[in-house]
């Protein structure tokens, strides 16, 4: 009885050792040797546009100026991106004539020098979206059909974003056709900088009611990215274009045009509550200085997880419309969608 006792107790006296031996122990984290010979610990998050962004216990994300690093230290391989060619067709679109590296401790002594580190650990390929569909259908005193459906993908990569965009409206009130058209788009973002990117663009739009066949549009320009967050994105965009317009009741048309884009969107309430617009303006040269207008707008309200309630409203503007057509189409949709995240 009493050598179970002092087993027990010498048990519990080298558990309690051993213990306060883990817990006096340093905590392994990542090193930033600064120029001036201070020494940051935390967790390397990126390096992106010369600023080292450095997740701490005692400060939360501290931004760090790349040029003020002496060296560092990482306990996991850091992914750094340098001068010099991948040899991978996609690899080289999406992040330009550099090459991927991991490596664990950078500075003077290292291999390859901190001023030729253009990234560290570049987010992946990056797809959000949402695709949503809606309409309705009544029979007996009245007889109506509507359907509509719109999808819009972004893929991002480093400096690299490529936005798709497809859109179909139908409605129909008896035997008569109220709404047919359709419209598909791609535009392609490279950054020059974390705000400032060159934008290429086509677009293809058809309306059986606007008598327009086909217009086709391909152009580029310049655009600044004001926010790019989880809550807020808004952009700008200008530049030029060439228009192609294929009517069925009048002489085809090809012209220069101005160009401008708009894109806002905000979230009222993160993750429930997100409101939206969106715009395209063209001012065709040789089509007797027509303004065209394509503006999106509304409010998107999550229901379960990544499923929402889509509330829109859609303006399509055209000063020199098709003869015998109106100037302005309105659209009020109502449906649901499914959120790429």
């Amino acid at each position: 009885m009493h050598r179970n006792v002092i087993s027990r107790s010498l048990l519990w006296q080298w558990t309690a050792f051993f213990i306060s031996l883990c817990l006096a122990l340093p905590s392994w984290a990542d090193e930033v040797h600064l120029q001036n010979g201070d020494r940051l610990t935390g967790t390397i998050l990126k390096m992106e546009e010369r600023v080292l962004t450095l997740q701490t216990d005692y400060g939360g994300e501290v931004k760090i100026d790349w040029g003020k690093v002496e060296s560092l230290k990482s306990d996991g391989p850091l992914k750094i991106l340098v001068p010099g060619k991948s040899h991978d067709a996609l690899r080289d679109f999406l992040y330009g004539a550099q090459a991927l590296r991991e490596a664990r401790e950078l500075g003077p002594e290292s291999p390859v020098p901190l001023a030729d580190i253009t990234a560290i650990n570049l987010e992946p390929l990056r797809l959000t979206g949402t695709v949503t569909v809606g309409g309705n259908s009544t029979s007996g005193n009245s007889s109506t059909k509507a359907f509509n459906s719109a999808a819009r993908l972004t893929i991002q990569a480093y400096r690299q974003r490529l936005l798709l965009e497809g859109k179909y409206n139908y409605g129909q009130a008896g035997e008569l056709v109220t709404a047919r058209n359709s419209l598909a788009s791609v535009k392609h973002n490279y950054f020059l900088s974390k705000q400032i990117f060159i934008e290429s663009f086509g677009m293809l739009e058809k309306d059986t009611l606007q008598n327009l066949q086909l217009r086709s549009t391909i152009g580029s320009g310049l655009g600044y990215q004001f926010y790019e967050s989880a809550r807020t994105t808004l952009s700008l965009s200008l530049g030029l274009a060439h228009v192609s317009e294929h009517l069925t009741n009048s002489p085809n048309t090809q012209t220069p045009s101005g160009r401008w884009s708009l894109r806002w969107e905000h979230a009222v309430w993160p993750d429930r509550v997100k409101v939206f617009h969106r715009h395209e303006g063209f001012y065709d040269v040789n089509a007797g200085n027509a303004f065209r207008i394509n503006a999106d707008q509304g409010v998107r309200i999550t229901v379960y997880k990544n499923l929402f309630f889509n509330v829109e409203y859609d303006l399509r503007l055209n000063t020199q419309p098709a003869p015998g057509r109106e100037k302005i189409d309105e659209s009020l949709i109502f449906g649901v969608g499914y959120e790429f995240k």
